[in-house]
């Protein structure tokens, strides 16, 4: 107890001010539960039907092991792929930085269910779960969203950034939470995937303070020298932050596109007649929105974050941010590409024959699979970013975003189940970027363009001058940096 207290004092310096900050609002731009006339609800009904079949099978034992969500199963879960063992006593850094997230997603977690009430599986159809002792518990708490399922994707994302050699497998690991949840009875599918999305966010608004980062650091040095394994922190290919085969791989770690007798494409042909009425719909703007957001260029992100925040982004006006989004762009693109080629899922338009309300994209794009939706990856990727910058705005940067993702479906260019696994795409590319220095730096002078200060003093500052210099990751230099950047040096941010 006396080391796990030393843990906490540490991160609470690490993290300065964080205590005071709020956790996103999932009300804000989380869907909500299905209503119960859906066919959403249906979807959900039948893959609670489906979780009860799996509750022998070795899915099932592991759902058992999921359900307590205690910072000590989490670290023994991850330790299994990460290939060593996560503990308070061999992994310290690493321990503090999941109890940490396990704290603040536990508030995330709270305030979302008191928001929304949505009754669990088990209790609405008063059967038995694969955890029969804990049901009393949790009959009248919530289901939504899944508290499993978002800490599962929450520390996969935190172990993208700490060990991304193991990206794949800590992502798929993550999102097995989710699954366990619903085979045990406790949560809808629905449930899982808000889990998912709040997660996210929670990552985003962590990472808007500096000492987060810091932890984040430390915990890439500590799994570096268990490990043996050094992760390159940089790369730049055509411009682009990453290249395509360094990203993580969606096939890898989402579950396959459904079939046309899953309940899943049920849910999925339920929302795109839904869109065909919404695009002739003469009191909604929404059809014309969704058409104007078929443009995914970093431009157009720029023009749609300035509506939400009331100020001007782009080239002229913000260049860091601008070549921040420019960028990101590249790999935004390229996040969604092999699994679209892998699954190559046709789009609704080619499968069922139908034209699109935007015809002068459908021939370019009519060979391209549809599973996931890249639009979708790159606005929730841009969403996230943006609320690193502006943490203030994020709930309705993430709201725009979402909006911006079903605007697919309402054009008819994809599947709903497309959307929404491009903004876990995206969410999975997010945490990827915070392992290239050059995107940290970026951002840093992004962030500081859109607050109208300089963080980041001059190297004519004598006393600073004296100090050791250290890069970003917390790693101490020998001498003055050879290659142009951010360091830290005398505890201020300065520019090489």
């Amino acid at each position: 107890m006396k080391q796990k207290a030393l843990f906490i004092v540490a991160a609470s310096l690490w993290l300065g001010n964080i205590q005071a900050q709020e956790v996103p609002n999932a009300e804000e731009f989380l869907p909500g539960p299905p209503a119960i006339t859906s066919v959403q609800y249906i979807k959900d009904y039948l893959q609670y039907e489906w979780g009860k079949t799996e509750r022998e099978t070795d899915l099932g034992q592991q759902a058992e092991v999921d359900f307590y969500a205690q910072t000590a199963n989490y670290l023994d879960a991850f330790s299994k792929v990460v290939g060593i063992e996560l503990s308070a006593s061999n992994t310290p850094n690493i321990y503090t930085l999941f109890d940490y997230c396990m704290t603040y997603g536990g508030k995330a977690q709270a305030q979302a269910q008191s928001s929304y009430f949505y009754r669990r599986p088990y209790a609405r159809f008063n059967q038995r779960t694969l955890v029969p002792e804990q049901e009393n518990t949790y009959r009248d708490v919530s289901s939504y969203p899944a508290s499993q399922a978002m800490m599962g994707w929450l520390f996969a994302l935190m172990l993208t950034e700490v060990c991304p050699d193991k990206q794949d497998e800590v992502l798929a690991r993550g999102y097995a939470y989710g699954t366990s949840s619903v085979i045990s009875g406790y949560h809808w599918d629905s449930d899982t995937y808000a889990g998912c999305l709040l997660a996210s966010a929670l990552v985003a608004r962590l990472h808007s303070h500096t000492g987060f980062n810091a932890m984040i650091s430390s915990a890439i040095t500590e799994y570096e020298k268990k490990s043996g394994i050094t992760n390159p922190k940089r790369s730049s290919v055509d411009n682009a932050y990453f290249t395509i085969d360094e990203l993580p791989e969606a096939f890898e770690y989402l579950p396959e596109p459904p079939s046309n007798v899953s309940p899943v494409f049920a849910t999925d042909l339920s929302a795109h007649i839904d869109g065909l009425i919404t695009r002739t719909d003469k009191s909604s703007t929404d059809g014309d929105t969704a058409i104007s957001d078929v443009d995914d260029s970093a431009e157009y992100f720029c023009k749609i974050f300035s509506e939400v925040l009331g100020k001007t982004f782009s080239a002229t006006d913000t260049p860091e941010l601008y070549k921040l989004f420019n960028r990101i762009y590249l790999s935004a693109v390229d996040a969604t590409q092999t699994c679209k080629s892998y699954y190559q899922r046709l789009r609704p338009y080619v499968q069922l024959n139908e034209s699109t309300s935007y015809p002068a994209g459908e021939d370019a794009l009519r060979d391209n699979g549809s599973y996931p939706s890249g639009h979708a990856c790159a606005s929730w990727l841009y969403a996230l970013v943006m609320s690193e910058i502006a943490p203030d705005y994020q709930e309705k940067l993430l709201a725009r975003a979402f909006k911006y993702g079903n605007g697919r479906v309402i054009t008819g260019y994809h599947w709903q189940s497309d959307v929404d696994m491009g903004r876990l795409v995206g969410a999975a590319a997010y945490a990827r970027m915070h392992t290239n220095n050059d995107f940290m730096e970026q951002l840093q002078r992004a962030t500081q363009e859109y607050k109208g200060t300089s963080g980041i003093r001059a190297t004519s500052d004598n006393a600073t001058h004296e100090a050791d210099i250290y890069t970003l990751e917390g790693i101490r230099l020998n001498e003055k940096p050879v290659r142009q950047g951010i360091y830290i040096q005398g505890n201020k941010k300065v520019a090489y």
